[in-house]
């Protein structure tokens, strides 16, 4: 079943003429908004109460993990049901639990427990979410536009969290933290609506299962570029990553204010979402090789920047740390989605969905594992000690990435693979927005899909 042939060869043609699939945009986008504005009560809100970033990371990996598990389950359910009512069934889920918990928070009930339970619910509900959206997604494009449809997504989705992350400070000081759970059921209400335009639509099965599963760990394990850059793209999540976890320690030593949490993250926001137009232009006159490197070193010095920080004074910190998140903020994306990129582009075609999936897997858990550790580090010393070994850590990336036979590899695997690299970069911009999701698992050119269900809370 397609949504419409579409003629455009720009992607905005994917909804021009297709008010179902438009329709279907815009209430992703609001849920995106709605996910962003839920990031505070599961981050800032979290580390208030418990004053321990340690506990408040532990809390936002309760919402990712259960992919890993139920996966599966959730890939043989979608074969059994109609992908439209099982994407508005499980968006009314998110609803109930939202709009429960909210009530909750409102009747003067709030703990770390009840937003750690929250969280893990919502992981359970978004595990059974993304293989039918994915499926969803794929049936409803125009043939061969389901790149195009995907786009026009995540570029939706990345201005609402930016939007979304903005507002959320704002509505935490004016209506206090129910709000921000109401705002995210209502999101999802409005989400499901869409599904019921359309007419029936059934999954595809497809192949795989365990046994490729093992084929592609000794893929990666044999092919050394491809080891490598396994290497490189993990040490990128175990390092750099966390430091948005740290975010709500620095915004609360600037001031008790939300609005300075929120300000923080959307200057990094802004950043990640300008690495596609960057690399766009600077992609024609370098090699991708280059561009990490000097994503690698503007990355190190804003982090270190960051925590150095407290020495300046504390009406300037606010000014100083936005204006130094958002070179950190490109750097951190365009260092990401180099990497992955040069991950997809090093598998063998016939392994490259096998590959990625092992990928996703590792992604999903040594992300909560890097984060624990720099949250532990600063939880037992100071935040900015933590944001300067963080620092250091890129340091040591950067030397690994600038061996010569790195940067062979590199540029080898990356050279005309412009599509690769600007689908990555699309989805990086709002893979994070919280509480953590699986890393997406990208197919090939028939099957380039790079949403992996709507993000965040």
């Amino acid at each position: 079943m397609s949504a419409g042939e579409g003629t455009s060869e720009t992607p905005v043609g994917v909804v021009r003429g297709n008010p179902r699939v438009l329709v279907l945009v815009a209430a992703n986008t609001f849920s995106q908004f709605g996910s962003a504005v839920a990031m505070l009560a599961f981050s800032y809100v979290s580390y208030v109460i418990t004053g321990s970033l340690t506990a408040t990371v532990a809390n936002m990996a309760a919402s990712a993990l259960p992919a890993l598990i139920l996966i599966r389950p959730a890939a043989r359910l979608t074969l059994r049901f109609d992908l439209r009512w099982l994407c508005a069934v499980l968006s009314l889920a998110k609803m109930v639990l939202f709009l429960g918990v909210g009530i909750l928070i409102a009747s003067g009930y709030i703990s770390f427990w009840l937003l750690f339970v929250t969280s893990l619910i919502n992981g359970v509900i978004g595990a059974f979410t993304f293989p039918p959206w994915n499926n969803f997604l794929r049936q409803i494009a125009p043939p061969g536009r389901v790149a195009d449809l995907d786009s026009i997504i995540m570029s939706t989705s990345a201005f609402a969290g930016i939007v979304g992350v903005l507002c959320g400070g704002l509505m935490l000081n004016a209506w206090g933290v129910a709000s921000l759970f109401y705002i995210n059921a209502l999101s999802y209400v409005l989400y499901a609506v869409p599904f019921v335009l359309f007419p029936a639509v059934r999954a595809v099965a497809s192949g795989g299962g365990r046994a490729s599963m093992r084929e592609a760990a000794r893929v990666i394990r044999d092919e050394e570029a491809l080891r490598r850059f396994g290497i490189l793209a993990l040490a990128v999540q175990l390092v750099a990553w966390p430091l948005l976890n740290l975010l709500p320690d620095i915004a609360t030593n600037i001031g008790s204010n939300p609005l300075y949490f929120s300000l923080l993250l959307a200057a990094i926001y802004a950043g990640m979402a300008l690495v596609a137009p960057i690399l766009a232009v600077r992609e024609k006159k370098y090699s991708h090789w280059r561009i990490a490197m000097v994503a690698l070193i503007i990355l190190m010095l804003a982090t270190i920047t960051a925590g150095v920080s407290p020495l300046i004074e504390e009406s300037s910190g606010l000014i100083l740390l936005m204006v130094v998140f958002v070179p950190l903020g490109i750097a951190l994306n365009m260092t990401s989605v180099l990497s992955s990129a040069a991950v997809q582009s090093g598998a063998p075609d016939e392994h490259e969905a096998s590959v990625l999936a092992v990928y996703s897997a590792a992604i999903t858990v040594i992300t909560p594992v890097g984060a624990l550790i720099v949250a532990g580090i600063a939880d037992l010393t100071d935040v900015w000690v933590a944001v300067v070994v963080e620092g250091l850590g890129i340091g040591v990336l950067l030397v690994f990435l600038a061996t010569p036979t790195m940067r062979r590899h590199f540029d080898h695997a990356l050279h005309d693979r412009h599509h690769v690299i600007h689908r990555h970069a699309q989805h990086h911009a709002v893979a994070r927005t919280l509480p953590g999701e699986m890393e997406p698992v990208r197919h090939g050119h028939t099957d380039p899909v790079a949403s992996g269900g709507p993000q965040g809370a």
